[in-house]
């Protein structure tokens, strides 16, 4: 699949956006041969864009259930008949955390 182009309407913001987070160390430069995929959305706002990777050739890849608890059945049951609510900031946590080295070239975009 190749990379659609920026619209021209949204490409200054875009560069700013990519040299902003480059600048605070989100984005780093990369010679990699591997190119992800991304496209930029609107925020809730009507008005600030927010450019979103699409990782999924990456997902297919990884290995499956890595990240989910060995006692989820246990942690779950606990909360049966129980009135329970969460909220998570999935953009923050995503932004801590690190890569392992041999791994950063996969997101490259």
């Amino acid at each position: 699949m190749r990379q659609g182009p920026v619209p021209p309407g949204i490409l200054d913001e875009v560069i700013r956006i990519i040299k902003d987070k480059m600048d605070s160390g989100v984005y780093e430069s990369s010679n990699s041969s591997y190119c992800s995929h991304w496209f930029c959305i609107l925020k809730k706002d009507s008005h600030s864009l927010c450019i979103v990777h699409s990782l999924e050739p990456l997902n297919g890849i990884t290995i499956k259930d890595s990240a989910i608890s060995l006692m989820t059945d246990a942690i779950v049951e606990s909360f049966a008949c129980c009135a329970a609510f969460s909220l998570f900031d999935l953009y923050v946590s995503f932004d801590q955390w690190q890569l392992a080295l041999e791994s950063r070239d996969l997101t490259t975009f």
